[in-house]
């Protein structure tokens, strides 16, 4: 052999033994790489969990009676074992351009989804997209929600990318689901038509149940060899506010009382709009709401723990979040929909060993527009530079703390195509800049209960001032078609000066 062939072969050897080394490296990376689960519950009031419950005043935290509470210990045990967001948004407090902005990072104006029941531009690509080429094995349990009118519609003909969707339907809030001929259905029935009733829904079949079963069986898949990235989306604790046995009367007993906003004699702010009909408090309501969030926790509980025995748990970043809040009575209202707290407000959980520092509490302001850059930021992957949220891994991981100049700010839209209200908020105010009404300013440390409008209080210029700018450039810069509503833009145009000109740059 001569020299040429000599050195020929060589290179070959070397070229082979490279590739096969970066196999090794790739299959390699594939094992240790994090698993994501995301849990989303729907129509969720942060109040009804310990942890958040913990972190506040007694009369905060007991908002429907002193001693009115839900045991979630399964749900304190993730905030424990990682960072809990006390200052979490619903970007738009509604069901579909809330989950539109959260699993794309974009703002829901941006996504084609301004409002329930349209359908997900599927030329932005979603958290599913990015994980799909990242070599995840990507599933969605659950209520779906972006995929347009259909109702139940399983595995919707937009279905994000996700690559598992047998167990994915586009909306409604059934309770009992069962499997027939390989298939799912929803199992309570009038005639032919699916209902939202219990009818007799056990462990098995009860839609918390039987989400999680269909959840454990893909992620526990033994012979699995990608990570996974799993949705579970559940459809509770959404009205009807209806629970399988034994969580339907376990509450009952509670000493309910209607919350301190209830029929406060308080001015209400215009953008909350007339009630069509004031509910009449009922604690049996509540009592029905508290069994829909225990039986939640119970079957976070079981998750982990099949998670932990698969040996898929300490390597799996958690993340758990909602849709939107719900009043519960608060503000003599019901459901969601405006800037309340009770409304806007969602828990936000993530959790993961390695990656995320244990037993934090995170008081920024957070919007669920943040979510996919941040999930994407805490997997170390490439990000999209038409991102719209927030990157917040290095902060919630514990790894960079929150500079003290720097007053980090989320902002709301209301739903629809036409503008009502547009919401800046911090870790500690919030102004609403209304199409019907003067200015609001919420202080959160002063009135949590939100009760008083301190827009007029002279030592709050400077915060009106700082956020109304903040907003400003938010909407030109997101080109947000609410900002170039002549009413919100005077509003603006009328705290930042004259000279000021706030528009979106459509």
């Amino acid at each position: 052999m001569n020299c040429y062939s000599t050195w020929k072969l060589l290179f070959g050897v070397i070229g082979i033994l490279c590739i096969l080394s970066n196999d090794a490296s790739d299959a390699l990376a594939a094992k240790t790489r994090p698993n994501v689960l995301l849990i989303i519950t729907d129509e969720h009031n942060f109040r009804t969990l310990g942890c958040y419950r913990d972190l506040m005043p007694r009369e905060q935290a007991e908002m429907w009676g002193l001693g009115a509470v839900v045991p979630t210990p399964n749900f304190d045990r993730l905030a424990k074992e990682g960072v809990i967001c006390t200052r979490a948004y619903a970007t738009a407090p509604v069901c579909s351009p809330c989950r539109a902005a959260m699993i794309t990072g974009r703002y829901p104006h941006m996504t084609g989804v301004v409002t329930n029941n349209l359908v997900l531009d599927r030329t932005i690509p979603t958290l599913a997209d990015r994980l799909n080429d990242a070599g995840y094995r990507t599933a969605f349990m659950g209520k779906w929600h972006l995929g347009g009118n259909g109702k139940p519609e399983w595995q919707p003909k937009v279905d994000g990318g996700f690559r598992f969707t047998k167990f994915m339907f586009n909306r409604g809030h059934w309770k009992k689901f069962d499997i027939k001929d390989g298939k799912p259905f929803i199992a309570a029935r009038k005639g032919k038509q699916p209902t939202y009733g219990v009818d007799g829904a056990n462990n098995k079949t009860f839609s918390t149940d039987w989400l999680t079963d269909r959840a454990i069986d893909f992620i526990t898949n033994k012979d699995a060899k990608e990570p996974f990235f799993t949705v579970i989306s559940y459809p509770d604790p959404h009205g009807p506010n209806t629970v399988r046995a034994p969580y339907d009367q376990r509450f009952d007993d509670l000493p309910f009382r209607a919350p301190r906003t209830y029929r406060s004699g308080k001015p209400s702010p215009k953008w909350l709009g007339p009630a069509k009909k004031h509910p009449v408090f009922r604690g049996n309501d509540m009592s029905r709401y508290f069994g829909m969030v225990q039986c939640l926790d119970d079957n976070i509980g079981r998750l982990l723990s099949e998670m932990d025995e698969a040996g898929r748990l300490e390597n799996t970043l958690i993340v758990m979040t909602s849709d939107h809040g719900d009043l519960c009575y608060e503000h003599d209202r019901l459901n969601k929909g405006n800037p309340y707290e009770g409304s806007a407000r969602v828990p936000m959980i993530f959790r993961h060993p390695k990656l995320i520092t244990a037993d934090q509490v995170y008081t920024d302001p957070v919007g669920t527009v943040d979510l996919t850059p941040t999930v994407m930021g805490l997997l170390s992957l490439d990000s999209n530079p038409k991102d719209q949220g927030r990157d917040l891994s290095s902060k919630l991981s514990g790894k960079q703390e929150t500079q003290p100049d720097v007053r980090p700010i989320t902002f709301l839209r209301n739903s629809g195509t036409k503008p009502q209200w547009l919401a800046a908020i911090d870790a500690r105010f919030k102004l609403i800049i209304s199409v019907n009404d003067e200015p609001w300013l919420f202080d959160n440390r002063k009135d949590p209960d939100e009760l008083e409008n301190a827009y007029h209080k002279p030592e709050m210029k400077a915060d009106v001032e700082r956020l109304a700018k903040a907003l400003c450039e938010y909407g030109t810069q997101m080109k947000d078609p609410h900002l170039a509503n002549e009413k919100i833009a005077a509003s603006l145009q009328t705290i930042l000066g004259a000279k000021t000109v706030c528009q979106s740059s459509e």
